[in-house]
């Protein structure tokens, strides 16, 4: 019986060991990623961010939302208008929406460009481009950029 109690705290040790260790290399591993990127070139997909950034969604909502407002608020004006001036009409409107969609986008666009000068500082990176201008080398930081937005 004391045999058995014995295997079963060794075993337990072990384990515990095991683990740490384990834990212990994958710190290890990500300290070496990340003091990999030191004086290196970078480059990000910033489409690809741009379509996993959370504020997207939140942004189409509100762009659908107001077009939908103003299409009713426009086919109830149209009403009260003269035929001739139905296109101005139209076109003040459409310019209106561009606007707030450049806006919203803008916005997105901001925060990538902010979140990807503070990793390229945080890391002591030399220069980070975008993916589309690398023609041979660099280290894609794409995942560590959506990471940091998601973490945010």
């Amino acid at each position: 019986m004391k045999d058995k109690k014995k295997l079963i705290l060794v075993i337990s040790i072990a384990v515990v060991l095991i683990s740490s260790l384990l834990l212990l290399f994958n710190y290890i591993n990500l300290k070496e990623e990340e003091n990999s990127l030191k004086g290196k070139i970078g480059y990000v997909n910033i489409q690809q961010v741009f379509n996993s950034h959370p504020l997207k969604k939140d942004a189409e909502d509100e762009l659908n939302k107001l077009a939908q407002d103003m299409q009713l608020e426009l086919e109830n004006k149209l009403e009260d208008v003269p035929k001739e001036e139905h296109q101005k009409m139209i076109n003040d409107y459409q310019q209106r929406l561009s606007k707030k969609e450049k806006e919203l986008v803008n916005n997105i666009v901001d925060k990538i460009e902010q979140t990807i000068h503070d990793i390229a500082q945080d890391k002591e990176m030399k220069v980070v481009i975008e993916e589309q201008d690398v023609v041979k080398g660099g280290q894609d930081i794409t995942q560590l950029v959506m990471q940091r937005i998601e973490n945010k």
